[in-house]
């Protein structure tokens, strides 16, 4: 006997919107959104980081490097040649020059809230709130668009239920389980 291809194998999982997919479709969909979620509070984690301390590393036997500081991500030209693991607290003055300098000007210089670019010597910088904002808004897509039903709906086509008694749904056919508790569920009662 011969088996149907992988795909159609496969058992269907109804998705948000009347879609269905795949149950690999779903797990990815899932480890996705995980995954977004975790680089984002990694983001955000590193943005309060370079806000605190300055975080720079220069591999060995190399003048250019990477670093952190002032709410973003940079590329770092040593002259002197200090490798390794270079970091400076940055907390003691961050509170002088929150309490001195206009609000703009201290976000934009020591919370990285502007666009990225490059400095006057060529170094490369990107601030954090935009690796926060492109990691963010394909994740919460992706939790908006796995958010679970409203009870009293139609799972596949979203079809209010309200007073249906026939255990099934009339717009898409779909068998609706215990139809009379999800009508008890969405029928608003008087008190009486």
């Amino acid at each position: 006997m011969r088996l149907p291809p992988r795909r159609q194998r496969e058992r269907r999982v109804f998705g948000v919107w009347g879609g269905d997919m795949t149950r690999s479709v779903w797990r990815k969909r899932r480890t996705l959104k995980w995954v977004g979620l975790l680089l984002c509070l990694m983001m955000l984690g590193l943005w309060v980081i370079s806000v605190l301390y300055g975080v720079f590393y220069v591999p060995p036997k190399s003048r250019w490097g990477i670093g952190i500081e002032s709410g973003m991500i940079s590329s770092v030209f040593t002259y002197g040649g200090s490798q390794g693991w270079n970091y400076s607290p940055k907390y003691s003055s961050l509170k002088t020059y929150a309490t001195t300098m206009p609000w703009t000007v201290f976000a934009h210089y020591w919370l990285g809230l502007r666009l990225p670019g490059k400095t006057a010597d060529g170094l490369v910088y990107v601030p954090f709130w935009l690796l926060v904002v492109a990691t963010g808004l394909p994740t919460a897509i992706l939790w908006w668009r796995d958010r679970r039903p409203k009870a009293g709906f139609c799972k596949v086509c979203k079809y209010d239920l309200t007073g249906n008694v026939s255990g099934a749904c009339p717009e898409c056919g779909t068998a609706v389980e215990n139809a009379s508790e999800t009508n008890e569920a969405t029928t608003p009662t008087d008190g009486a």
